[in-house]
């Protein structure tokens, strides 16, 4: 069975075709326990039982030379199973795990907006599973936020290399090359994954930002709260210009000096300002 989906780290570490081995294992666990829930409760419309496994199973492929890639396939645990499974999990199982594992992602790392695509075709690609029971699209959705509450766990697994080993999460649909069946997690999606809080990651912003010190080996940069007069934050640097010597960040230290920042923030529900991550800067 060549049906499956792929995952790419990539970034930082994995330039050299390297990864930490225990935040690489955290992501496969993670992503079995994700990949498992969400099989049976598209098949079956429930949660899997204590141990219960899909008759499915998903076997990884060896890494790709080259990349810190992993190839997974779905395969039959026995012929004797084959039976159990629905014929569009044989002609599309890597679209519906794509799909499922974006959903998942997605709305973990707070972009229900971009969730919800994957949300109507993963309906789409099951209809025919489904099709003695005229659930309404409300319905699907609670259900499907059950199996999320789940699976929490597995997909800060999944996430566990970035912003550790890797800058950011590929995930693709093998049977489709396409850019439109690729998923890519970055970091303020991956940190959003693995708060406690439930955090809405922004877009990029341009802002003007006060900086009052450094800390360099975990890339961390002192600021004033652009939001609230009097407090201070510390945004991450994911610019590579962070690494050079007498760079922009190390000049407005030293000058307690201001800089104009592109920026993906992440807030609470609330609208308050969690986390910055700057991609880049230019001293004012």
């Amino acid at each position: 069975m060549a049906s499956g989906f792929s995952l790419k780290y990539d970034g930082l570490e994995t330039r050299d075709h390297v990864i930490e081995m225990r935040r690489f294992g955290e992501a496969l666990v993670g992503t079995d326990k994700v990949v498992n829930y969400g099989l049976v409760a598209l098949l079956e419309y429930r949660l899997p039982r204590r141990g219960e496994r899909f008759p499915l199973v998903v076997k990884a492929k060896e890494p790709r030379e080259g990349s810190v890639e992993l190839v997974a396939l779905l395969q039959p645990v026995a012929a004797t199973l084959l039976p159990l499974v629905p014929e569009v999990f044989y002609n599309g199982a890597g679209e519906i795990i794509w799909r499922w594992i974006s959903w998942v992602l997605n709305m973990s790392g707070g972009r229900e907006k971009e969730a919800e695509p994957h949300f109507k075709e993963l309906m789409i690609l099951t209809k025919e599973i489904h099709k003695g029971r005229a659930e309404s699209e409300e319905k699907n959705h609670e259900f499907l936020l059950k199996v999320l509450d789940k699976v929490t766990h597995g997909a800060r697994g999944m996430v566990a290399p970035v912003g550790q080993s890797s800058d950011e999460l590929i995930i693709r649909a093998s049977e489709n090359k396409t850019a439109k069946f690729k998923t890519v997690i970055d970091i303020p999606m991956a940190g959003a994954i693995r708060s406690k809080d439930k955090l809405i990651v922004g877009y990029m912003e341009k802002l003007e930002v006060k900086v009052d010190g450094l800390i360099h080996h975990n890339r961390q940069l002192k600021i004033e709260h652009p939001e609230i007069d009097g407090k201070y934050m510390t945004a991450v640097v994911k610019d590579p210009m962070f690494d050079e010597p007498d760079n922009v960040y190390t000049k407005a230290v030293a000058t307690k000096g201001l800089l104009e920042i592109n920026a993906k923030p992440s807030r609470k529900e609330d609208g308050t300002l969690h986390a910055l991550y700057i991609m880049d800067a230019i001293s004012k």
